[in-house]
C-alpha cells in the first residue's frame, strides 16, 4: 500500500511528476486497484478488460455480483470504444461532461460482461478532474466503482478509503476533499426515450429541458 498526495499538484492540467503517473500506470496494467479521485467521490480503479482485477473490485467491496460497475474515460472518443454513442448520448456527453454524468449505453463486444452484471449496458462517465484524465490518457479506460464497502457512506476523502480497504489497495491517490461529495447523474440513453436512473449534481429538470431544446 502506499499513499501519494496529490493536492500539490497542478489543478489546472492535472501535472504530476511523470515518476509517479508511471508508478500509478504500471499498477494498473498489473491488474493491480487504486484508490483515485473524481469530481463526484472517491473510486476504486482497475483495468475494465482484466476479468481477475474486476472480481477483485467486487470482492474488495463486497459488492453483489449483480450490481454492474460504471467505467471512466478521458474523452467521448474514448467512450465510444467502451460503448455504442447514439446521437442522444452524445448530445448529453457534449454538453454534461466532463461532469458529474454517467451515461448507460450499450457497450461493445470486448468490455466484459462480469462488470457490467450481465448487461447488455454499461455505465460511461469523464470526470471533471484533471489528475485523473491524465491517469485515463495515459492508461485508458478505468473502473469507477465508489471508493467504499457496499452501502457504507461515499468516500469523500482518501482517509475513508485507507479506513475500508487498507493494504487492499495498491495505490491512493489524495487529492483533498472532493467537489460534489455524491454520487454522479445517471441517464438511461440506450434509446432516444432518455430516462434518468439516479438523480445527482446535475438536475433531471436540466437534462429534460436540455434534450427539448435541441
Amino acid at each position: 500500500m502506499k499513499k501519494i498526495d496529490c493536492r500539490g499538484y497542478s489543478k489546472s492540467d492535472g501535472s504530476m511528476p511523470p515518476a509517479v503517473l508511471a508508478e500509478v500506470v504500471d499498477a494498473l496494467k498489473r491488474g493491480e486497484i487504486i484508490a483515485y479521485p473524481s469530481d463526484t467521490i472517491y473510486c476504486l480503479g482497475t483495468d475494465i478488460y482484466d476479468e481477475q482485477a474486476i472480481k477483485k473490485v467486487f470482492m474488495l467491496k463486497k459488492r453483489p455480483f449483480d450490481m454492474p460497475i460504471s467505467v471512466c474515460v478521458q474523452n467521448a472518443r474514448a467512450a465510444s470504444a467502451v460503448g455504442f454513442i447514439n446521437k442522444t448520448a452524445r448530445r448529453l456527453i457534449d454538453e454534461f461532461t466532463p461532469g458529474p454524468l454517467i451515461v448507460l449505453v450499450d457497450k461493445r463486444e470486448d468490455v466484459p460482461d462480469l462488470l457490467t452484471a450481465g448487461s447488455r449496458t454499461v455505465g460511461i462517465r469523464i470526470p471533471a478532474f484533471p489528475l485523473t484524465l491524465k491517469i485515463l490518457e495515459e492508461f485508458g479506460p478505468i473502473t469507477s466503482a465508489s471508493a467504499n464497502i457496499h452501502s457504507k457512506k461515499n468516500a469523500v476523502t482518501i482517509d475513508g478509503c485507507v479506513r475500508d480497504f487498507g493494504n487492499k489497495v495498491s495505490i491512493y491517490l489524495d487529492s483533498g476533499k472532493t467537489r460534489y461529495g455524491t454520487q454522479s447523474t445517471i441517464v438511461d440513453a440506450t434509446d432516444d426515450d432518455i430516462r434518468v436512473v439516479r438523480e445527482g449534481p446535475i438536475e433531471s429538470r436540466k437534462i429534460e429541458n436540455f434534450l427539448a431544446s435541441v
